[in-house]
């Protein structure tokens, strides 16, 4: 049995290095080959050095660049280029359990699932007294999903079997970090569970995250909504095939509303946190905004349909 683990990165050399140095600690299963591809998406940092430097007796480890600039497109060269079997995803700043290898393929080994739904948890550092779950889900927490039946996964602690790529071959490079920011693997994840696949709980199988702690200021967070909402309208208009009615007159009034939030709530811009209010609200505003916007381009999906290939866009 081979096991592929695919980390897509780009400039973000320090934090990757203290990724592969807890990679090292992992316990690989009697049996099982281990190849580490790190999908360097256009670095010019130290980033090819430190995947030169990574020495594990039981992980080969690969550097590939790609320069197609985005996540998504990292992640369908990482599925050209895995050799394994199963194929376990991860983020470039995370730190990982001994255990995490072994217990997170075996719900696929076994034969009962196509899928395994990591769990991921802020590193104690980050945690803030203002958080509530919306904030720490924000930050790739994965308080949101449901025991025994996730319905998705979030890409920085997941595994697939290779099979699965046979009816959903990619990831739509319009979304996710480099495209429009989120909902890369909320799509990916609900096509293959239309194609019938099934996803297994492991999420007391925990990656620690550790973001940069710019993530916790306003502008960010309020960067965050905006992205996550017109995210959102692109997956609403070309997955799910939302209907455009009264377009115009809801963004006037997510504009309207938001406005007067803010008369009411004024915030200091430079604080970290951020309330949570305000970010639903600028969600709600890009998710109205990004679907007038993409109600004006052709679909490019039968409604719920399955992934087909498609080469990543140019830059």
């Amino acid at each position: 049995m081979r096991a592929s683990i695919v980390i897509v990165t780009r400039n973000r050399a320090s934090q990757l290095r203290a990724t592969l140095e807890s990679l090292k600690q992992v316990i690989v299963p009697e049996g099982l080959d281990c190849e580490l591809l790190v999908i360097d998406n256009g670095s010019d940092d130290e980033t090819a050095n430190v995947v030169d430097e990574f020495r594990s007796p039981r992980i080969i480890a690969r550097h590939v660049l790609e320069e197609k600039r985005g996540k998504s497109c990292g992640m369908n060269r990482a599925f050209g280029e895995a050799r394994g079997e199963v194929i376990l995803s991860a983020d470039d700043d995370v730190r990982f359990g001994p255990d995490w290898i072994g217990r997170m393929i075996e719900p696929i080994t076994d034969g009962h699932a196509d899928a395994v739904a990591g769990g991921v948890v802020l590193a104690p550092e980050l945690l803030r007294s203002w958080m509530t779950p919306m904030h720490r889900s924000w930050l790739a927490e994965t308080l949101w999903l449901k025991r025994s039946d996730p319905q998705s996964y979030v890409g920085a602690n997941m595994a697939i079997a290779r099979h699965v790529l046979d009816k959903v071959p990619n990831y739509d490079p319009h979304l996710g970090p480099g495209g429009l920011g989120y909902c890369d693997d909320v799509l990916f994840s609900s096509q293959l569970l239309r194609a019938g696949y099934r996803i297994a709980d492991r999420l007391d199988v925990s990656v620690e995250h550790h973001p940069d702690q710019t993530r916790l200021t306003r502008s960010a967070w309020l960067d965050a909504a905006w992205s996550r909402g017109l995210s959102q309208a692109y997956v609403g208009h070309h997955w799910e095939h939302w209907r455009c009615r009264f377009g115009r007159l809801k963004l006037a009034r997510a504009v309207t509303t938001l406005k007067l939030w803010r008369i009411l709530n004024p915030q200091n811009s430079d604080a970290d946190g951020c309330d949570e209010n305000e970010m639903r609200l600028v969600f709600e505003l890009a998710t109205v905004a990004g679907h007038l916007n993409e109600s004006k381009r052709t679909r490019m999906y039968e409604k719920n349909g399955l992934l087909q290939s498609r080469a990543c866009p140019d830059e």
